[in-house]
């Protein structure tokens, strides 16, 4: 029987004006010492951490945000006794998710024993070319073993639609100075999220023996408002479980669900026993969903 893993801490820069921009990498670094905070856990216990964030601090492109967030959080940097592995793992507005299945996945083998989960968005540029990314943010996760069985993640589903790739896509151009970034969503895009959505959700119910009867409460990307209160009708659950912050918490792409969760939580705390669904959404196009129970 396989080891469960529960999320043992969450942390968050959320999205809001600052007099100063901070960056990526700032952004997860604030949201990772909350997370440890959170956890009640020191830098040192953290074996693994992988980074999910799409946008990058002046474009930079080696080594990954990850070696650099380890190093401002403080963890086993300087090699003595305990090592930590850092890696980027990016997927859009699926990462974290992604990451997290990732890291459930080696927290099951044994090793390592404690690990997070980070992403953050900050434009480099004042100016995007195309269409305006999410304001900046960031989130993290700490995962481990969980010591009680019905405290878990539960399955995890992807799905990827190539052919219409070339909806949602956030590239840098070199074709000017030090870069520019270029973000394109076509007005259709969200359509065919929805369109994703039934199915995605289908696949991780099955997989984890779950009626949409026992789903407690959902927890998406907070896209849009619109595609927000069209979500109950694409996956067949009724509007009162669905975690809807978009007034004030706008899409914030790779760190949306874990940002939206956080509230959620704060806002009504889940009882023993209950059950939530996670949706993520990004390029690809891409749709995630993974089951947590409480």
């Amino acid at each position: 029987m396989k080891r469960r893993v529960r999320i043992a801490g969450i942390g968050a820069s959320l999205p809001g004006f600052r007099l100063w921009r901070r960056g990526s990498v700032a952004r997860a670094v604030e949201a990772g010492r909350r997370c440890l905070a959170s956890a009640n856990r020191r830098p040192a216990e953290v074996g693994l951490l992988i980074h999910a964030g799409v946008t990058r601090d002046h474009h930079v492109c080696e080594p990954a945000n990850a070696v650099y967030i380890q190093r401002r959080l403080g963890i086993n940097v300087e090699f003595q006794g305990a090592r930590t592995l850092s890696f980027d793992l990016v997927n859009g507005g699926c990462g974290m998710l992604d990451a997290a299945h990732v890291l459930c996945a080696l927290l099951q083998e044994g090793t390592p024993r404690c690990g997070m989960v980070t992403a953050s968005e900050g434009n480099a540029d004042w100016r995007a070319k195309g269409e305006r990314p999410g304001p900046d943010s960031g989130a993290a996760i700490l995962l481990e073993l969980s010591p009680r069985s019905g405290t878990c993640f539960g399955s995890f589903a992807f799905r990827t639609d190539g052919q219409h790739a070339d909806m949602a896509a956030t590239v840098v151009s070199l074709a000017e100075a030090r870069g520019r970034l270029r973000v394109r969503r076509d007005p259709g895009v969200e359509e065919r999220w929805l369109e994703m959505a039934g199915p995605i959700v289908e696949d991780v119910l099955d997989m984890d023996g779950l009626s949409r009867s026992q789903i407690d409460r959902v927890v998406p990307a907070q896209i849009s408002a619109r595609f927000l209160a069209r979500l109950p009708q694409a996956i067949g659950l009724p509007a009162e479980r669905i975690a809807d912050f978009s007034v004030d918490l706008p899409d914030t792409h790779s760190t949306s669900v874990f940002l939206a969760l956080q509230r959620e939580l704060a806002l009504r705390p889940p009882l023993p026993g209950q059950t939530a669904l996670l949706l993520a959404f990004g390029s690809g196009l891409t749709a995630a969903a993974a089951i947590y129970h409480f």
